[in-house]
């Protein structure tokens, strides 16, 4: 299985995981679930279409990520560290990208990086979870792990 693939197939994975995360968030079931439209302009006025549509959005866009993930670890074999750190990295840039700079940009905030401390709560923990997840799958997928240096 190529990085590509793998990466692909992580992303997908730790995506339907953040998907679900979010669809449990806040108490009501899918209500946070739009937000991801939000981020690039898309408004559903039925909201149960727009729960479904923005529960595959976040799968698709882990994939992305995941595609991401796999080039920039290449065709070499990682140690589970490299790979969680990684993995953490990106989910910080995920939160960083989606939760604090498009949320801010759509809504037209007065700074570009306010947010309120419940959101943080409700968003960085679940983001850098969807990084290790990645992370940790993208290892498991890579066959025969690479040893650690001691």
């Amino acid at each position: 299985m190529t990085h590509f693939r793998r990466g692909l197939f992580a992303g997908l994975l730790a995506g339907l995981l953040l998907a679900m995360l979010n669809f449990v968030t806040d108490g009501t079931p899918g209500r946070t679930l739009p937000d991801a439209l939000h981020w690039f302009g898309i408004t559903i006025a039925d909201p149960t279409l727009s729960r479904f549509t923005g529960f595959f959005l976040l799968i698709i866009l882990g994939g992305i990520a995941g595609i991401i993930f796999g080039l920039v670890q290449g065709e070499r074999d990682i140690t589970i560290g490299r790979s969680l750190l990684s993995g953490l990295v990106l989910g910080l840039v995920w939160w960083l990208l989606f939760s604090l700079l498009l949320t801010n940009i759509m809504s037209h905030a007065s700074s570009p990086l306010s947010l309120q401390f419940g959101m943080f709560l409700a968003t960085f923990p679940i983001d850098l979870l969807f990084g290790i997840v990645l992370g940790a799958i993208y290892y498991q997928l890579q066959g025969q792990p690479a040893m650690a240096e001691m």
